[in-house]
C-alpha cells in the first residue's frame, strides 16, 4: 500500500520493467510497473523492441471504439498544427481540382481529329462532371479530418513522454 494515494488528476506514468518471448502467443511481452500505485500489467506486441525497460511512459484511457478499422490517435500540438496545415493544402488543391474540372464541363467538346500517332482523350462535359463529382467526394473527406481534428485540440503541452495505448498492442 502507498503512504499517499495519487491525485486524480495526476499524469499514470509506467516504467516497463521487463520484457519476455510469449511463448504461447507469438508476441513479446513488456511488463510495466506503475509507480504511483505500485501494480503492474502486461502489454503484448509484435515488435521486439516496442517499448525499453526502464523507460518511463504516460498512460491514457481511450475509448473502446466500436467502428472497426478506426484507431485513437495522439499528437503533439506542433503535430497536430502540421497536420492540419496539411490538410488545409489538400483540401485546397482538391478544390482547385473541381474548379478546372468544372470549367472543362463548360466548355464545347472538340471534334478535333488526334495528331497521328496520338489519342485524344478529352472527357466529355459529362465525363468532366463526374471528374468534379468524384474531387467533391474527396474535398468533403478531407474537410471531415480536419472537423475531427479541430475537435481533438490538446488540452496540456506536449511533455515529450512516450504513450502506450491499447491502440498499440493488446493490453492484458
Amino acid at each position: 500500500m502507498l503512504a499517499y494515494p495519487p491525485h486524480p488528476d495526476e499524469p499514470i506514468t509506467a516504467v516497463c520493467a521487463a520484457t519476455y518471448y510469449a511463448d504461447l502467443i507469438p508476441a513479446f511481452a513488456f511488463i510495466f510497473r506503475v509507480e504511483n500505485t505500485g501494480t503492474r500489467f502486461t502489454v503484448y506486441a509484435t515488435e521486439q523492441h516496442r517499448w525499453l525497460i526502464n523507460s518511463t511512459y504516460t498512460l491514457t484511457i481511450a475509448e473502446h471504439n466500436s467502428e472497426p478499422g478506426r484507431v485513437p490517435l495522439r499528437l503533439s500540438t506542433d503535430e497536430a498544427g502540421f497536420l492540419h496545415h496539411c490538410l488545409g493544402l489538400l483540401a485546397q488543391r482538391w478544390q482547385d481540382a473541381i474548379t478546372e474540372a468544372e470549367a472543362g464541363a463548360q466548355h464545347p467538346a472538340t471534334d478535333e481529329p488526334a495528331s497521328p500517332g496520338h489519342l485524344n482523350i478529352e472527357p466529355t462535359p459529362a465525363g468532366y462532371q463526374a471528374i468534379a463529382g468524384r474531387f467533391r467526394d474527396e474535398l468533403h473527406r478531407v474537410q471531415d479530418l480536419l472537423r475531427r481534428l479541430d475537435q481533438l485540440q490538446p488540452t496540456t503541452p506536449d511533455t515529450g513522454t512516450q504513450t502506450a495505448t491499447d491502440a498499440d498492442a493488446g493490453a492484458s
